[in-house]
């Protein structure tokens, strides 16, 4: 399994920490399959934490920007999901994200998609 983390400095390690564990319970009961093999669905929740943790450095804790970066806490799922897949396949003008989308599958971008939607 390949972790993906970007941490610029020990404030932002501290800011991603708590916003990780303070971040709303995902709605989901259905297990999931990481390296090959079926997880229940508390360590899938878990990871799909820590992938939407990724994205906090930029788009705030939790997606809650407050920067000039789009925030992406309560958007839309279809429209996450879609703008996600536009970046990975490099059809989206974009600076970094292309970047990070390519190291997630469809999968994996659905359930981040779902993480930023489900918060409010």
């Amino acid at each position: 399994m390949t972790m993906k983390c970007f941490i610029a400095g020990a404030a932002s390690a501290t800011l991603m920490l708590s916003a990780l564990i303070s971040t709303p319970a995902l709605a989901t009961d259905a297990p999931c399959v990481i390296g090959g093999v079926e997880k229940p669905a508390s360590v899938c929740a878990m990871q799909t934490r820590i992938y939407a943790s990724t994205c906090y450095i930029c788009h705030g804790p939790n997606g809650k920007s407050e920067q000039s970066i789009p925030g992406l806490a309560g958007q839309d799922k279809a429209y996450l999901i879609q703008a996600m897949k536009e970046q990975k396949a490099g059809t989206r003008e974009t600076t970094v994200m292309n970047k990070y989308m390519l190291g997630y599958t469809d999968a994996e971008i659905e359930q981040i998609a779902a993480f930023f939607a489900g918060i409010k």
